[in-house]
């Protein structure tokens, strides 16, 4: 199983996601992870705008180019915008998402998102909320969601669909998901 950890930092301190780093996962059959590949983008001035990134091969074409930097761009802003982010440099708030479940052809229908925060006199991760969305047609576009508050506002709304849809698309884009013939272990 592959999945994609993001973690969302003010390194500036003005209360402001400016820093994203990305972590590319697989999960192997005895249950460890195997880090495959980091990405990070910074929005220097808080203006919504990513200024630098280091994103690598994000989509695994065995190219690094200007895709894979929009790739990344297109998460990392919709991200940033979300709000889940961690004072300084610490990585004590994360988002992981991936493909709970593939449809007949072995395209994926279901993205889980999971928002976790390190809590407690000794910190340990605990998953804060949680949200899904599906493609339930298989055409490609997610369609249907949970009902989470995942702008923590406190209210679940279509705001908050659109955040998981907006999230679950871009992450979709990346590719980092296993693919049909991956499935069957081919």
């Amino acid at each position: 199983m592959r999945y994609l950890k993001a973690t969302a930092q003010d390194r500036s301190g003005n209360g402001k996601a400016d820093t994203v780093l990305l972590h590319f996962y697989e999960r192997h059959g005895g249950g460890s992870d195997t880090l495959s590949h980091e990405a990070l983008a910074v929005d220097m001035n808080a203006d919504g705008v990513i200024d630098v990134q280091c994103a690598g091969d994000i989509n695994r074409d065995g190219q690094c180019n200007i895709r894979d930097k929009q790739l990344l761009r297109a998460f990392v802003t919709t991200f940033l915008k979300l709000g889940w982010f961690c004072k300084g440099d610490s990585s004590q708030r994360t988002l992981t998402l991936y493909v709970d479940h593939y449809n007949k052809r072995g395209a994926p229908n279901a993205i889980k998102l999971e928002f976790y925060d390190l809590q407690g006199a000794i910190p340990k991760q605990s998953l804060t909320y949680s949200a899904a969305a599906y493609d339930a047609d298989g055409n490609g576009v997610l369609e249907t969601f949970t009902n989470s508050d995942v702008d923590g506002n406190g209210i679940a709304n279509n705001a908050d669909k659109e955040w998981v849809r907006a999230l679950g698309t871009s992450f979709l884009a990346l590719l980092w998901y296993d693919t049909a013939s991956e499935l069957r272990g081919q």
